[in-house]
């Protein structure tokens, strides 16, 4: 069901409803109205009854202005008649009623007529006269009063059902209306190619939840088509750098096979080959980690980890992929839990250990392998992790897209690297809800801050 739909059956429902509750409220309240009259009526009318003990004929002539098959009835204090106005009164007391009645003074009731399809109704009082107490009944048949509510019950169900459909008619124009703005950015997404980026919807001048809608739906676009962009240029660039070894690999290759004589030949050429292999398999292992960090944003099962060990673990890393570099660890523990430092986190290890490495590979790299000095500080729920190096640093310009895929500074000159390594870290401490904080001067060195959640006791 559409929402149009919904609208014009939930409109018409919630006044269908009140409707039918304020025709209710109406019907019932005439009801006790007339009721009411009508026993004021009959009580007035038996109250005149004691003029007719003392003259009859005055009686019926002078004083009564007769209701619908009205009878009335006169008894004594033995429960005796002894006056009536007809003689064929359908309603005969019995001795318990007549008590009842000598009991209140004043009791109206009603009761089945074999002659009437609705109830007649009568009031039963006693009052003294002449030294005695008598008791008088008048019963009637209020035809006026139920056709008037037979009128009413008709009026009101056929003027409800009018009405009913004058609303279901009016909703259904109203939600045809109301979901205008809807139907035009619908039409305008129908039509949208599938192939185009740039498309984006007319939202118009009105301020509307549908203006909103047309906005967050193009500001979505946005992002879908940056994401595009990025990923043309990311497989472009990927493709590009993959190549670029594969082909060294292959002419190294077939240059040892057609001119390599010996073993010192065979050893050098292999060298260059496993050296090339190297770089395609490091390249790879990155874009591998930016795949699984994707496919596992919304799946992770997270563990314990202890960063001092895993710090130790990329330096000795490090070591030996860069023998010669020199690596100082420092760890810092807080004044007021000194004895007590855990530095425990959460996350996934292997993408952790990646995100340490690239940036202790990019400090040796690009410090021409001088000293890299590392820092483990525990900061109140924070562990940070601070990484220094005395290299080329990071040109001003450059430091504003260092996260973007595929981004080299300026500087790196022939320096081996993908430009993937702090994007990867970016996304990893991101995923770990960290932070990541690059300072660095141009030509004094660089210092990378990674903040990472303490694990809570």
């Amino acid at each position: 069901m559409s929402i149009k739909q919904n609208i014009t059956v939930a409109f018409t429902l919630i006044v269908a409803t009140i409707l039918a509750l304020f025709s209710v409220f109406v019907y019932y309240s005439y009801e006790d109205y007339r009721a009411e009259l009508m026993q004021e009526r009959l009580s007035e009318k038996a109250e005149a009854t004691q003029r007719l003990l003392s003259n009859p004929e005055t009686f019926k002539t002078d004083v009564f202005f007769p209701l619908a098959e009205q009878c009335e009835a006169v008894y004594d204090e033995h429960n005796n008649l002894i006056a009536a106005t007809s003689k064929n009164c359908d309603y005969v007391p019995d001795a318990a009623f007549m008590a009842l009645v000598r009991s209140k003074k004043k009791y109206g009731f009603t009761y089945n007529s074999p002659l009437f399809d609705l109830k007649k109704e009568g009031v039963g009082l006693t009052y003294s006269q002449n030294g005695k107490t008598y008791l008088a009944l008048v019963t009637a048949y209020d035809v006026h009063g139920y056709n008037m509510r037979r009128t009413l019950r008709l009026s009101l169900f056929f003027g409800n059902l009018l009405a009913l459909v004058i609303i279901g008619i009016t909703g259904y124009f109203f939600s045809r209306r109301a979901m205008l703005p809807f139907d035009y950015l619908i039409k305008q997404m129908d039509k949208a190619p599938v192939d185009d980026f740039s498309f984006r919807i007319a939202v118009g001048s009105q301020q509307n939840e549908a203006a909103s809608l047309g906005s967050s739906f193009n500001g979505l676009l946005e992002k879908i088509k940056e994401l595009a962009d990025n990923q043309r240029s990311f497989i472009s660039y990927a493709s590009h750098e993959l190549r670029t070894p594969l082909t060294v690999i292959k002419g190294v290759l077939q240059t040892s096979m057609s001119y390599d004589n010996n073993k010192e030949e065979w050893t050098q050429s292999a060298g260059e080959a496993v050296e090339q292999v190297n770089h395609a398999i490091e390249l790879s292992n990155n874009l591998l980690f930016l795949a699984e960090i994707e496919g596992l944003r919304f799946k992770a099962e997270k563990q314990s980890i202890n960063i001092i060990d895993l710090v130790i673990d990329s330096v000795s890393y490090i070591n030996q992929k860069y023998p010669s570099q020199p690596v100082n660890l420092e760890i810092v523990e807080n004044e007021l839990k000194k004895g007590d430092f855990q530095a425990v986190t959460e996350g996934v290890p292997h993408l952790l250990r990646s995100a340490i490495n690239n940036v202790l590979d990019n400090a040796c790299k690009y410090s021409d392998f001088q000293t890299v000095n590392i820092k483990i500080i525990e900061d109140k729920e924070m562990l940070v992790l601070k990484i220094s190096d005395k290299g080329i640093g990071i040109l001003p310009d450059d430091l504003q897209n260092i996260f973007l895929p595929m981004m080299r500074g300026q500087n790196t000159g022939k320096v081996n690297g993908f430009g993937i390594g702090l994007s990867l870290v970016k996304k990893i401490m991101d995923f770990h809800l960290g932070s990541l904080v690059i300072d660095s001067v141009s030509g004094l060195g660089t210092t990378v801050s990674i903040g990472l959640p303490l694990k809570s006791a």
